[in-house]
């Protein structure tokens, strides 16, 4: 919560307080107002008359409980319904929880889409499974977003994504724990529609019904991110899996600790002329030396090649089998 900077002045041999924050102008005291967590902003009002509707006007909304989920559910609402409607809206960061998270979700989401917010980050906790995911759809009509951040629990089933991610001004997309529907029997092409899309921060995702490949596909990507990028334990052991890049402009490919990479393949459709950095940063699993030979064939036009320790050793352990049987 904000507080005010109280200065003394003496008057007549009297001390005066003067209230030296709320002399600030509306826009510096609205701009410190986008840091604070959203209840604090509300906590403002009571302060003096000057901030009694100031709470109204902020551009930055975060939202996140502290432990009394029914009271959050029903703060958020509340608080949306008497911000000032003519306001616009630039960021909206939302956790949800307990059993009511899809309906908050749900009217988050539209009234996002209402004001043309331009970044939105959504982390949740709840279990979707057997629940429809209502607001995902209403995702899709937030026309304005240039940054979406969808995150779900790592141990609770995925989010389910539809075919295409239609968001025409999206530059950054983080997703965390997801599931894509198929285009055809095995391939996802989620991101194609993304015209813009610069930045890709995948962290744990599945596909509908089987399938097993993913096409990155979008002229315009220059950074793409995979961390842990499978939910495994949903597929057979032996379950194989692709990805194939169709990302001409690609400068900067980051592989982290992946079950998927570990064993199969990655392709491109074009030689990734423009690939100035790749870190390959595979700690934990087992990995095929040919592979691994295959992601650096694929990835030969780079500049810059950080490789962890355990990619190091599959490597040189490759030659030196070479060399023995040469």
């Amino acid at each position: 919560m904000a507080k005010k900077k109280i200065q003394r002045t003496s008057i007549g041999g009297r001390e005066e307080e003067k209230d030296g924050l709320s002399d600030l102008p509306d826009a510096v005291l609205l701009h410190i107002m986008n840091f604070m967590n959203t209840r604090d902003v509300v906590r403002t009002c009571v302060l003096s008359k000057r901030w009694k509707n100031l709470w109204k006007h902020v551009t930055t909304l975060s939202f996140s409980s502290s432990g009394k989920i029914l009271f959050y559910n029903k703060f958020v609402p509340q608080f949306l319904s008497k911000r000032d409607a003519s306001t616009s809206l630039i960021d909206l960061n939302i956790g949800a929880y307990g059993f009511n998270a899809p309906k908050l979700l749900t009217g988050i989401v539209k009234y996002a889409a209402q004001h043309h917010a331009q970044n939105l980050k959504i982390t949740t906790e709840y279990n979707f499974r057997g629940t429809p995911n209502s607001f995902v759809p209403s995702i899709f009509s937030c026309r304005s977003l240039t940054s979406l951040v969808l995150a779900t629990c790592s141990g609770d089933p995925p989010m389910e994504l539809p075919k295409s991610l239609l968001l025409p001004t999206l530059k950054t997309l983080h997703l965390s724990n997801v599931k894509f529907a198929a285009i055809d029997d095995h391939c996802v092409e989620p991101f194609s529609a993304c015209s813009v899309l610069n930045t890709l921060d995948m962290d744990g995702y599945s596909f509908c019904n089987y399938a097993d490949t993913l096409c990155v596909t979008n002229s315009n990507l220059s950074i793409l991110k995979i961390s842990n990028s499978f939910v495994y334990n949903i597929y057979p052991r032996n379950f194989k899996h692709n990805i194939i890049l169709s990302t001409p402009n690609l400068a900067s490919i980051t592989i982290g600790d992946n079950i998927i990479f570990s064993h199969d393949q990655l392709t491109s459709t074009c030689d990734l002329p423009f690939l100035e950095e790749v870190n390959i940063k595979i700690l934990n699993f087992p990995m095929d030396s040919l592979v691994v030979a295959g992601w650096l064939q694929v990835l030969s036009h780079v500049k810059r090649l950080t490789l962890s320790f355990r990619v190091l050793k599959v490597i040189f352990f490759r030659a030196f089998i070479t060399f023995l049987f040469s």
